[in-house]
């Protein structure tokens, strides 16, 4: 069952509200306000869709009456029709200045009354609608960001848990061979405990070692406990450019080593900040560190270098190969989701893709070095 629409009559006359009564009351459901403060109040109740409003009446006029209905942001929407005997310019001019919707002079037709009422419950019915519909769109346009994001981060999440795959046999071997250290140490204590004496200054240099060796394994662990978390929603903080590559290529160093891949690091100071989201600027460097590695893993010398080209303004920090440069026609799809050059199955062709999400995100870029006679990237901070 349809729900009629709702018509609130304001006037101080009862003939003139027994007229409108008769008029509407077969069209939409009405009640009756003798006065402005009774249409105030009453409207917060009945919620009408078009208020009749007769501007002559004791106490507060209609004039006042529509600006607090506009005023209010729970009744500014409503359809307000003035009415009033007096048919000059200035009145309705001032009527449409208060907010009225549209003015009706007294005495009025019947048939134009009950044309204007029509016409404006069926604006209220139609704005009712496409409000729905907005609503309606507007949840749907955030349900599907949200279901973007969502596959944004899964596709992240892809992409390290390849990286890591790819590590993760180089990275075991990283933290066993300091374990298998630890153990011979271990081991050579206690033969050191049984003697009757023993040498104390042997047994310090032992301590010292399995301690830089513990310092060298917890390294590799924080860096991969780092790597592997979400850091989309980590704060910004300015973080020492030489400490994000440190744990970036410790990550990868055995990896290097199996590859035979010489590690040249520039000396970069300390004060060398930027602020940004430090996993993430990992993740880029570890992203690209092992695509170099990839690149060149067949060529007869093997090296990469990782430096910054401007420490006193805008930082721009290189990675560079030993391979010698990428084909413009290649470079121009390379930061392309899935596009990959690599064979099948090895990669998830996302990780330069993600890479360069990183460094919009940061108000920089990630570009690649047409003038260097080598293979290098380029990533530029603010």
């Amino acid at each position: 069952m349809t729900l009629k629409q709702k018509v609130l009559i304001v006037d101080d006359e009862p003939r003139n509200q027994r007229i409108i009564l008769e008029i509407l009351g077969d069209l939409a459901e009405c009640q009756v306000a003798s006065s402005g403060d009774d249409a105030l109040t009453m409207a917060e109740t009945f919620l009408p869709d078009l208020v009749l409003l007769d501007i002559m009446m004791p106490g507060m006029d209609g004039y006042e009456v529509c600006r607090r209905f506009r005023s209010n942001p729970r009744l500014s929407h409503l359809k307000i029709v003035l009415v009033s005997g007096k048919a000059m310019i200035e009145e309705r001019l001032k009527g449409y200045e208060v907010g009225a919707d549209d003015y009706l002079t007294k005495p009025f037709d019947g048939e134009e009354l009950l044309a204007k009422a029509k016409v404006f419950l069926r604006l209220t019915s139609t704005e009712l609608e496409l409000n729905l519909v907005n609503k309606s769109l507007e949840q749907k346009v955030l349900d599907r960001t949200n279901q973007l994001l969502e596959a944004e981060a899964r596709l992240v999440t892809s992409a390290k848990m390849s990286a890591l795959g790819e590590m993760a046999g180089g990275i075991a071997h990283e933290i066993n061979t300091p374990l298998a250290t630890l153990s011979l140490i271990v081991n050579r204590l206690k033969r050191q405990v049984e003697l009757p004496m023993f040498d104390r200054s042997d047994v310090s240099r032992m301590i010292e070692i399995s301690e830089k060796t513990i310092l060298r394994i917890s390294g590799i662990i924080r860096g991969l406990s780092a790597f592997s978390r979400d850091a989309s929603r980590d704060d910004f903080e300015m973080v020492s450019l030489s400490k994000i590559i440190e744990s970036s290529v410790l990550l990868c160093g055995e990896a290097m080593k199996h590859n035979e891949v010489k590690m040249i690091i520039e000396t970069i100071p300390d004060e060398v900040k930027v602020k940004c989201r430090p996993v993430q600027i990992s993740q880029v460097i570890i992203n690209l560190i092992g695509n170099a590695c990839d690149a060149i893993e067949s060529l007869p010398d093997k090296w990469i270098k990782i430096g910054i080209r401007n420490a006193s303004g805008p930082i721009v920090l290189f990675v560079m190969d030993s391979g010698r440069g990428i084909p413009e026609s290649i470079a121009k799809k390379i930061f392309q989701p899935f596009f990959t050059t690599k064979d099948v199955g090895k990669g998830t062709g996302l990780g330069l893709s993600i890479s360069k999400g990183i460094m919009d995100a940061h108000g920089g870029s990630i570009s690649v070095d047409f003038e260097c006679e080598n293979t290098c990237f380029l990533l530029s901070f603010p």
